[in-house]
């Protein structure tokens, strides 16, 4: 086969796989600093999925902590409950909003308190073995939101 035929053969598989490749991103990560003695938290922000292809996030991890889930909370016999959602199904361009009293990545069993100020990394991992680091900033406790850049 000429190396021109070759290389255009590969351009184009390139082109067709790079269609279909997923882009998952966190916008606008944040979190609270726990209060003393806490060792949980909640995560915020939007998950976004930019790709053309549906991704399947079937793990989430933080360092330092025993889990992170998605869960969402719900009104259940006049009581606020948090309900466990998985896996977590991205269609393409479709964005999970995650907001306080709604769904959120509730991370939990952590070894130490994160201060405000610092970053934390979430490592998602799909179904097909895909990874995605999503940074979160941590504020104070007392914020009600990220801190526009």
């Amino acid at each position: 086969m000429p190396f021109r035929t070759w290389v255009v053969g590969v351009l184009l598989l390139a082109g067709v796989s790079l269609g279909v490749a997923a882009d998952v991103r966190l916008l606008e990560g944040w979190t609270r600093s726990p209060p003393p003695g806490v060792n949980r938290l909640a995560i915020y922000g939007r998950l976004v999925n930019d790709g053309a292809a549906t991704v399947i996030l079937s793990e989430l991890e933080l360092a330092g902590a025993t889990h992170v889930m998605l869960h969402e909370t719900v009104m259940d016999a006049g009581s606020m409950r948090m309900r466990h959602i998985d896996p977590i199904e991205l269609s393409p361009a479709k964005t999970l909003v995650m907001a306080p009293q709604g769904r959120h990545l509730m991370v939990m069993g952590l070894e130490r308190q994160p201060q405000a100020g610092e970053t934390l990394r979430v490592k998602a991992t799909t179904r097909r073995d895909e990874t995605y680091i999503f940074s979160v900033q941590v504020l104070p406790i007392t914020a009600l939101g990220p801190i526009a850049n």
